[in-house]
């Protein structure tokens, strides 16, 4: 044991006489938080909605099909409990539930207004806002249809405004984008500055020789490993703080849920990220290869999580992709637990998945960095 903490020690000491890597883990993360908080958007597509019809009669019938034939709403599920509604976006099921109420084709019949109830799930505040504005189309086109198909266009003015959403919007009730996209951002940062610096690191230990020193030294292989890695996960959830911590003060986005349960998951995902950095330092002879290395499979990582572009919006091939993509159940987690205070109740699977990778990726790169020492 105190082999290994004399290693973390000459880590921790290394870091802080290189002042590239000072300035990568102080001012980066500030500095990406602030100007992409600001600058990210994203299209909508495809937005996974329920329904619940009371009406059940031709007039719902034709609204739903309206509904159902639109490249922006994504109709997956129909349910018959007005109860049960609420359990689609807490289970991040669908993201946008429509009511139609009982008695709605005889209140258009008799020129009587119908509310109709829009349940958002408000965490992507663009998404949410685009998508309502959709369902208003919607509605308003019906509306003009059904007018025009009863060849009475003096009743369009009045019935055109029948059909009322009555909008409530949750978890994110101002519906801020930056509530939805700094977590993400969270996300992308930790898992680039893990991965590089671990990668970076171990690979200058080779070129400066002090490696070799290392070997020939006292020491076992597995507790200079440990003794490597462990400064680095350190730092990983000393910037994780730092960007939380940022993202508090500057953009006010809300911590909902449980912390403690944030930093166990967190540190899975380390598992992850880590061992994609020891597994770059292996095939790599200097800094510069393992930069471009890392930056090159960081580029396919962040474009395939859903952090810039919705999953939903990828071809086939690629949404089947994102499923070997650690980062994308963790934007995930991220996100439920900030803004939904959701909890391991909801989480477990998303986890479960990490804690599969974080053991397969990092059991691997350790034994080819074995090899390589070998």
């Amino acid at each position: 044991m105190r082999r290994i903490l004399h290693i973390i020690r000459k880590e921790f000491i290394q870091i802080r006489r290189d002042r590239a890597i000072r300035a990568l883990i102080l001012l980066v993360p500030i500095i990406q938080i602030w100007v992409l908080g600001y600058v990210i958007s994203s299209e909508v597509k495809h937005v996974s909605t329920v329904i619940c019809d009371l009406d059940r009669t031709s007039t719902s019938r034709a609204l739903i099909e309206r509904l159902s034939h639109t490249a922006y709403l994504n109709v997956r599920y129909q349910e018959e409990s007005e109860s049960r509604v609420g359990e689609y976006l807490d289970g991040g099921r669908a993201m946008i539930a429509v009511v139609l109420p009982t008695g709605l084709e005889k209140n258009l019949q008799i020129l009587q207004p119908s509310r109709i109830q829009l349940l958002v799930d408000g965490q992507d505040a663009n998404t949410a806002n685009v998508a309502l504005g959709h369902i208003a189309g919607i509605l308003e086109a019906y509306l003009t249809d059904r007018v025009r198909s009863q060849s009475d266009a003096a009743l369009l003015s009045e019935e055109i405004h029948l059909l009322t959403p009555v909008v409530q919007v949750w978890y994110n009730p101002n519906l801020k984008l930056s509530d939805f996209m700094i977590p993400g951002i969270v996300v992308f940062l930790l898992t680039m500055i893990t991965t590089l610096v671990s990668a970076m690191g171990l690979v200058r230990e080779r070129e400066i020789g002090t490696l070799e020193q290392l070997l020939v030294a006292p020491i076992k292989k597995h507790e200079l490993l440990i003794g490597k890695i462990i400064p680095f996960a350190l730092l990983g959830l000393f910037e994780m703080g730092l960007a939380i911590g940022f993202a508090k003060l500057w953009y006010q986005i809300p911590i909902v849920g449980n912390l403690g349960l944030y930093l166990l998951l967190s540190v899975i995902f380390l598992f992850t990220t880590l061992g994609l950095g020891l597994l770059v330092s292996a095939f790599s002879h200097t800094q510069q290869q393992a930069m471009f290395m890392s930056w090159f499979i960081l580029i396919f990582v962040l474009l395939m999580s859903g952090f810039i572009f919705p999953i939903e919006n990828m071809p086939r091939l690629a949404q089947w992709l994102t499923y070997l993509n650690p980062m994308r159940y963790f934007i995930l987690i991220t996100r439920e637990l900030f803004i939904k205070g959701a909890g391991l109740r909801h989480l477990y699977v998303q986890g479960l998945i990490l804690c599969l990778f974080g053991a397969l990726i990092f059991t691997f790169s350790v034994l080819r960095f074995q090899k390589r020492l070998t």
